[in-house]
């Protein structure tokens, strides 16, 4: 049902994604890639069958994205809590060990710059420890100077996601990945993602 409301979602809000690679859903699997607005969500579970969603403590004040959250699966942590960033580790591990997958934005935040901020390790710890597959993605807006959230107030933000007539979305999926050590799988995949940034940033107009 999530799936479906998702593609529903992104259709009347004028959102076509250009989608390349071919996304692996096998049960457990830690899924982790680039933060650009609050659509993204809605883009990666209109792919997504199942599991549970990484989020900021702030998302749980949001109005009509914390009801979807919270309906649909949602793990808030707070990123200035030490403890609560090592229960919401300790959470994905227990999750992917019963073979519930989790989407992750290891960005930590929405990020406007053209490469990718640092991603931080945890999930990525999760995952090794757990020994559980790693499917990484790269998603990029087709205008930046449209698409981007540039505004710090809410209103602003939703005005300049959800109001525009089209917005185009291009998204990679890449081959899943394991590995023993989750800073070296954090630093891998965050080249990858990068990598796949540039490229994709060859559709802007100059």
């Amino acid at each position: 049902m999530r799936t479906v409301w998702c593609k529903m979602a992104l259709k009347m809000l004028g959102v076509r994604v250009h989608a390349t690679g071919k996304i692996d859903l096998t049960p457990g699997t830690l899924y982790v890639g680039n933060h650009r607005s609050l659509i993204d969500p809605l883009v990666l579970f209109s792919y997504l069958t199942n599991g549970y969603v990484v989020g900021k403590i702030e998302v749980s004040k949001y109005p009509l994205v914390n009801t979807g959250a919270r309906q649909s699966g949602v793990v808030y942590v707070d990123r200035n809590d030490a403890n609560s960033r090592k229960s919401t580790r300790e959470t994905i591990e227990e999750l992917l060990k019963k073979k519930m997958s989790v989407l992750v934005f290891p960005e930590g935040t929405i990020s406007i710059e053209k490469h990718t901020l640092m991603f931080r390790q945890g999930s990525f710890q999760a995952a090794a420890s757990s020994q559980s597959p790693v499917v990484a993605f790269a998603l990029e807006m087709g205008d930046p100077t449209r698409d981007f959230w540039y505004g710090d107030g809410l209103f602003d933000l939703y005005f300049q996601g959800f109001s525009k007539w089209r917005t185009d979305v291009y998204l990679h999926f890449f081959e899943p990945m394991k590995g023993s050590s989750g800073e070296e799988l954090a630093q891998s995949i965050q080249d990858r993602v990068n990598e796949k940034l540039k490229e994709f940033q060859e559709h802007w107009k100059k």
